[in-house]
């Protein structure tokens, strides 16, 4: 099954890298919805290539859940609630990693301030990470964030539009290798106090 899902998501990069118009076209069409965020607004990879690029909308998430509808009729399904998923992993090499955090701060509160809420977050020396998920209806969400930023090595930002059980977002993850989203959100509830993890040990309770 795994195959399938990588040959979807490889036709959907190359049909990407062909018109890359259609990024932009499809972010500019989805940047209305709740759960969309928009990365490019942090400014700091504009002359920056990123090493991993998934953009997934329309006709090239119907795609992927063909290819799957067979082997894994349920993960189908979860997609099918799903409108937009966007995956960008940049290599820190030449990019100052302190600002890099700096800036993924900012958007957390900014995203805050908006009304997301926080499943977890770990801040240490070399390391900062961010999850948070826009509550819909019916105990579901509107939309993920994930920002993970490693000193001098890789910042990863994902960002999913749509209406999907939190419980199962890390099953999307591991689908699709994604290991920033292989979180466990089982025991996810709305206005939950206890969500500031500031340790590896907290990050690995709620993560791998």
């Amino acid at each position: 099954m795994k195959r399938m899902i990588c040959a979807a998501l490889v036709l959907a990069i190359a049909v990407l890298a062909i018109a890359p118009q259609t990024v932009i076209a499809a972010d500019k069409e989805y940047s209305k919805l709740p759960g969309y965020v928009d990365f490019d607004a942090m400014g700091i990879f504009k002359d920056s290539e990123s090493s991993v690029e998934v953009f997934l909308t329309g006709s090239l998430l119907v795609l992927v859940r063909e290819a799957v509808k067979d082997d894994d009729p349920e993960l189908s399904d979860m997609l099918a609630n799903i409108q937009y998923v966007r995956v960008q992993v940049f290599p820190l090499d030449d990019v100052d990693s302190g600002e890099v955090m700096t800036q993924a701060k900012q958007m957390a509160t900014k995203l805050e301030q908006k009304g997301w809420e926080i499943a977890v977050r770990v801040r240490e020396d070399d390391e900062h990470v961010y999850v948070y998920l826009l509550p819909g209806k019916d105990s579901n969400i509107e939309g993920l964030v994930v920002m993970v930023v490693e000193e001098d090595d890789e910042a990863t930002f994902v960002n999913i539009v749509g209406n999907v059980d939190p419980a199962k977002i890390g099953r999307i993850g591991r689908s699709f290798d994604i290991d920033a989203m292989d979180i466990n959100f089982g025991n996810y509830e709305h206005d939950d106090d206890d969500k500031d993890k500031d340790s590896k040990k907290s990050k690995r309770v709620h993560g791998k």
